[in-house]
C-alpha cells in the first residue's frame, strides 16, 4: 500500500505545473530575415562600408579605403555592392547569409 501511495504522489508531483516546453527553432532553418544579411542591411551606411572594406581586405585585395559604394541588383539571392576604393581599384562584393563574401574585380572602363 505504501509503495502504491508513493507512486501516486510521484506521478502527481511530476504532472503538477509541467507544461510542454517550446522547442527552439534550429538556426540552420532560420528565415533569411534573421540571418547575417539582415543584420548587415540594418547597419548605417558607414558601418556597411566597414563590412565591405573588411571583405575586400580579407580577400587580400588592394583597397586603401572606400571612396564610394553603390548597391547592385542581387545575384543568386545575395545582395551585391559595387565598391570603389580610394586608390582607384573597384570591386563587386556579394554577401552570403552564412557571412561569407565573394569579392571580384570590376573591369576598367574604356577611356578611363
Amino acid at each position: 500500500m505504501r509503495n502504491g501511495l508513493m507512486l501516486v504522489l510521484a506521478a502527481a508531483l511530476t504532472a503538477c505545473g509541467s507544461q510542454p516546453s517550446p522547442q527552439p527553432t534550429p538556426t540552420a532553418t532560420a528565415p533569411r530575415e534573421t540571418g547575417y544579411i539582415a543584420k548587415v542591411l540594418a547597419l548605417p551606411p558607414r558601418q556597411i562600408n566597414g563590412v565591405l572594406y573588411r571583405a575586400i581586405d580579407d580577400a587580400k585585395q588592394k583597397c586603401q579605403g572606400i571612396a564610394g559604394v553603390e548597391r547592385q541588383k542581387p545575384r543568386n539571392g545575395k545582395p551585391v555592392w559595387a565598391v570603389r576604393c580610394l586608390e582607384g581599384s573597384a570591386w563587386l562584393v556579394a554577401l552570403g547569409d552564412d557571412g561569407m563574401a565573394e569579392v571580384t574585380g570590376i573591369p576598367a572602363q574604356p577611356g578611363g
